[in-house]
């Protein structure tokens, strides 16, 4: 019987936290977002400022410096990606 690895991949990614962030800079032009953040469990980093690439530029347009948000990140060729971002309510 065939395995399916998307479904696979699904309940690994529903699984990583959402860690709440506040965004201190957005650069839409490198693709780019500094955050204050607490500690990334599935990655092993402690509570940090510091700045991150994201998966899809389209992301960055829903924040600004100053908004809390709850995000994800992940492991892509050796660098924290946020693959997962949006405003805290």
């Amino acid at each position: 019987m065939p395995m399916q690895p998307s479904a696979s991949a699904s309940a690994s990614r529903s699984v990583m936290p959402l860690v709440d962030g506040e965004v201190r800079k957005v650069d839409m032009g490198k693709g780019l977002i500094v955050l204050k953040h607490g500690d990334i469990p599935n990655l092993g980093m402690p509570a940090m400022t510091m700045g991150f690439d994201v998966a899809d530029r389209q992301m960055l347009k829903a924040v600004k410096a100053g908004d809390k948000v709850q995000f994800q990140a992940e492991m892509v060729g050796g660098k924290a990606i946020v693959t997962e971002l949006k405003p805290k309510r």
